[in-house]
């Protein structure tokens, strides 16, 4: 009877408590596998362009895409908070000027991804330059990433 109270974890964006702990647990072990498994794509631009879409809306979602992208950028070894400050920087100048010329979904989804992507890892090629240091090596693994972020995000 006093447990009665808890078993609603429901809230108004209608997550159930297993799709929590499934996203909590994502959030969490996946960029773990991703730093040990290099044949798993990071998901950098599907995480943004959730971070994006949803900011307004639905708030977990921005949240633990945050927090997947932070966790992804320590688990790497990459620059912190890099992959979220290029996000907000497409949110604030990109995201709306193409919001209002694409009117199609899965294609502001592709174009998004692959902006989010591009600058991204442009961005930490410049990096690498500019520090000569050594975080992101150039080769065909980089348009497997892109390509599988693009197929999972039309996917979902």
């Amino acid at each position: 009877m006093a447990l009665s109270k808890y078993n609603k974890f429901d809230d108004d964006e209608g997550l159930t408590f297993s799709k929590k702990l499934f996203l909590v647990i994502f959030v969490l072990f996946y960029p773990m596998l991703v730093s040990m498994y290099t044949i798993l794509p990071p998901l950098i631009g599907l995480a943004g362009y959730i971070f994006i879409v949803n900011i307004e809306k639905k708030k977990i979602y921005s949240i633990s895409a945050f927090f997947y992208l932070l966790n992804l950028d320590l688990n790497l070894t990459l620059p912190p908070f890099f992959s979220i400050a290029i996000t907000i920087l497409i949110l604030m100048f990109i995201y709306e000027p193409l919001k209002l010329l694409v009117r199609c979904r899965v294609c502001l989804l592709f174009a998004l991804i692959v902006l989010i992507d591009f600058v991204y890892y442009t961005s930490l090629f410049i990096y690498d330059f500019i520090f000569n240091a050594s975080t992101i090596v150039g080769d065909m693994l980089l348009v497997y990433y892109i390509a599988i972020d693009i197929l999972v995000g039309i996917m979902l």
